[in-house]
């Protein structure tokens, strides 16, 4: 019956699109619980969407420059969506369990504020340090590979450094919970 509707070229009746909205209404409540910005961002995305070719049409604009115009403030909705994603932390420090592990054992009995910013300021120059010291050697394997020399012995003892570095992170999340 809807398909009969689309071809004499009359609106369905609400009835027919009631399932639809619904399933609509759940996934904008279930979004909403979830992720507030990607709530918003699908608002003023459908906002800009319905918003756009009433603008277009008073200023006389061709149809093909509002779709270009739409398909422009949606990609950039989006890319907002994306970067306020993705600009959580990750959480992915090495050594991040062995430093909260002696933030709480060493300062237990000090009175000392700068205990923690100490303990703070030593695993961040060797995390700072392990960062220079990985791209110092990747900068020296692209340098083999540039010259036809042979890279995989230039990558050898930073890639052994990396493998290291790492089994030890995970000893150490082990050893201090």
């Amino acid at each position: 019956m809807f398909i009969k509707h689309l071809h004499q070229g009359k609106q369905p009746k609400l009835l027919f699109s009631l399932p639809f909205l619904l399933t609509c209404a759940v996934f904008l409540i279930i979004i909403s619980n979830h992720s507030n910005t990607l709530f918003l961002c699908l608002l003023t995305g459908a906002f800009a969407t319905a918003v756009i070719p009433k603008i277009g049409k008073q200023i006389n604009l061709p149809q093909h420059k509002i779709r270009i115009l739409q398909t422009l403030i949606l990609a950039a909705i989006l890319s907002l969506f994306w970067l306020d994603y993705f600009a959580e932390p990750a959480a992915a420090q090495f050594f991040g369990k062995a430093e909260n592990f002696f933030k709480n054992t060493l300062t237990q009995g000090s009175q000392q504020t700068g205990t923690v910013a100490a303990i703070s300021l030593v695993f961040n120059v060797l995390r700072a340090l392990y960062l220079l010291y990985v791209a110092v050697a990747l900068i020296g394997v692209i340098n083999a590979v540039r010259k036809d020399e042979d890279w995989q012995v230039v990558a050898r003892t930073p890639l052994l450094v990396v493998i290291a570095v790492t089994i030890a992170d995970v000893l150490t999340s082990f050893i201090t919970g």
